[in-house]
């Protein structure tokens, strides 16, 4: 699915990622995320959300800057990275986050959250380097 026409949705989501560090938690422009489980909020931006996760773009269609959105989602304890990735494209820190213990649970929100294809390869890549058995 393309988020404008004209441009192909990775290089959209590439574009994104070079200015990660420019919007990641910063309220310009956002509106604020609220997670049943954790003590904290995220101030997020649609572009990040929607283009890259089904969950985010059917539940937020109608949010606005400066809007309070709270979600459930299978693992709060695993969300915050996945934020991050989303915001940052770095595969290879986010996999760093994962362990056996915690796998099964970043899983599930990758799945809840309908992330993209290139999340997913993540996740499998660590599934068969640390918990496959052979």
């Amino acid at each position: 699915m393309s988020v404008i026409q004209e441009i192909p949705a990775p290089y959209f989501v590439s574009l994104l990622h070079e200015e990660g560090s420019n919007y990641f938690n910063n309220k310009s422009h956002a509106f604020e995320l609220k997670v049943e489980g954790l003590d904290r909020s995220f101030f997020v931006h649609l572009e990040y959300l929607t283009s890259q996760s089904t969950f985010f773009r059917d539940t937020l269609a109608n949010v606005k800057e400066g809007d309070l959105v709270k979600i459930i989602v299978p693992s709060p304890e695993t969300f915050e990275p996945i934020i991050e990735y989303l915001y940052f494209g770095n595969g290879d820190k986010w996999y760093d986050t994962m362990s056996p213990d915690n796998y099964n649970d970043v899983w599930e929100n990758v799945q809840y959250l309908g992330l993209d294809e290139k999340a997913r390869t993540i996740c499998l890549a660590y599934y068969q380097n640390n918990l496959a058995i052979e």
